[in-house]
């Protein structure tokens, strides 16, 4: 019986381990990931403006339900406003399997604050079936919320990617400077 019960520790407590290398392997994995992007926005030939610009024209539009919309809306936002369309493209990476849930649910419940449609309890989380279907309940609260909330995410946005890529730049200028 002792014996047995020194195993069924011995196993919880390998399992355990193991689950924290995963979490920390998943952590370093996201880690390196933002990093790459970062470095690929960062190197891009255009000035500061366009790249934050564009950046946040991306993010700007992964805040509305038009899905397959987004890549053609980052690049004509990107256009009118003379943002970098590579930017604007990785910009797009804001919204992903991830981040949507949360992304759908904050615009769905500023778009049934704004609008007459009152939330309605969903028994599931929202997913593309629902947004679809379900056009005058959900997608069009969620489109007024998105237009609410899309300037609001392209300002913070912008403000974050410009400090980010013109202090990037004045470090790589002055270590260029220093090698000549």
């Amino acid at each position: 019986m002792l014996k047995a019960l020194k195993e069924v520790k011995i196993k919880w407590s390998v399992e355990i381990i193991n689950t924290n290398l995963h979490f920390k392997n998943l952590a370093n994995k996201i880690n390196r990931i933002i990093s790459y992007y970062k470095l690929r926005l960062a190197r891009l030939p255009a000035s500061s403006y366009a790249i934050s610009s564009g950046f946040a024209c991306g993010s700007m539009v992964s805040f509305t339900p038009l899905l397959g919309l987004h890549f053609v809306l980052a690049i004509i936002f990107a256009y009118m406003i003379r943002g970098n369309f590579i930017a604007a493209l990785i910009g797009t990476v804001v919204g992903n399997p991830i981040t949507f849930p949360f992304i759908w649910g904050l615009i769905y419940k500023v778009g049934t604050h704004v609008t007459p449609i009152k939330e309605t309890t969903l028994n599931n989380d929202i997913n593309f079936e629902m947004i679809i279907n379900q056009t005058y309940e959900i997608f069009f609260p969620m489109l007024v919320g998105g237009i609410i909330v899309a300037p609001l995410v392209w300002v913070i946005t912008y403000l974050l990617v410009y400090s980010f890529i013109s202090s990037y730049k004045l470090r790589k200028n002055k270590k260029n400077k220093r090698t000549l």
